[in-house]
């Protein structure tokens, strides 16, 4: 892993190191200036190629300011004393034009910086706006839970209710047909004995013959 971490960075570290924005490190992917490699969702560039746009640019500083000074030095052999208030001249608008261009490449570097800032916060808002729907979407959801559970104990306790009713009805219902037996048999037997009653004095009569 250190191997690794050694001879490979990724896209926020090349971007520290050549102190450019990740579009920048993204463009020079897409010139082939960097080879890369995936590291699950992560993009490795070689530090070589960081390295060697390091060295480019190094490079480039140097032989312009060779350049300008091997053109200051000969200006000033062919014409040190005629020529001097032209060569000031010449120096202050190559200073000049210097800091313009470096100016428009800070200020070009700032445009980046400040939309890739406004993308972020942007995101930044989107993923707040997202929490707090979630946030209200869970206070909303306790009361609910609740109210299921209040009504789930409801619903239990009014089959409960209707249990009991039908129970009762099978008791009552149980009842009544007792009752209506026993109605029954006392009839019977007030039959019975109402019977014996009117014929008990024939039966005594036809024993007394008898």
């Amino acid at each position: 892993m250190t191997k690794t971490a050694n001879l490979y960075v990724d896209r926020d570290q090349a971007s520290e190191i050549l102190k450019v924005s990740t579009r920048t490190v993204d463009r020079y992917i897409r010139k082939y200036k960097f080879k890369t490699r995936k590291d699950g969702r992560r993009v490795l560039i070689k530090r070589v190629d960081v390295d060697r746009v390091i060295q480019d640019q190094i490079g480039q500083f140097v032989d312009i300011k060779n350049e300008n000074l091997k053109e200051a030095r000969e200006s000033k052999a062919t014409s040190l004393a005629v020529k001097n208030i032209k060569v000031e001249s010449t120096k202050r608008e190559e200073v000049r034009q210097k800091e313009k261009d470096e100016e428009k490449v800070y200020k070009n570097l700032y445009g980046e910086a400040k939309k890739e800032l406004k993308e972020k916060q942007e995101r930044l808002d989107a993923a707040t706006y997202r929490v707090g729907q979630l946030e209200s979407q869970v206070k909303s959801m306790v009361p609910m839970l609740e109210f299921n559970q209040k009504n789930k104990e409801l619903k239990e306790a009014h089959n409960a209710i209707e249990q009991k009713e039908v129970e009762k009805v099978e008791i009552i219902g149980r009842m009544k047909n007792q009752l209506k037996n026993e109605r029954i048999a006392k009839w019977t037997y007030l039959a019975f004995a109402g019977l014996l009653l009117a014929v008990w004095p024939v039966l005594f009569l036809v024993w007394g013959f008898a």
